[in-house]
């Protein structure tokens, strides 16, 4: 679900920090957890790097759970309800 809203946001960078903010995790823990610099994850929370890739992208919310104590599928439910959404589209069939 969480992953999903990463990968098809037009800013995958925005989202990658707001669900680390919405999982209340400091910048310095996930990238102790990740086991990279504090500045190579703001450069990719800022969009300062290109898109991050599938791996990354997994390693980020592998140690983002983690850190949150394995949030509950209730807990990851109601953060997604608050979520903004990350696409519109409209589908037209014939």
């Amino acid at each position: 679900m969480i992953a999903g809203s990463v990968v098809m946001s037009e800013s995958p960078a925005h989202q990658l920090k707001y669900w680390r903010k919405k999982f209340e995790i400091k910048q310095a823990d996930l990238a102790r957890k990740m086991s990279i610099t504090p500045s190579v994850l703001s450069d990719y929370e800022k969009g300062r790097r290109p898109s991050p890739g599938v791996n990354f992208i997994r390693r980020y919310l592998v140690a983002l759970y983690e850190l949150a104590g394995s949030p509950s599928h209730v807990e990851i439910t109601r953060l997604l309800a608050a979520a903004p959404p990350v696409a519109d589209a409209h589908i037209n069939q014939a």
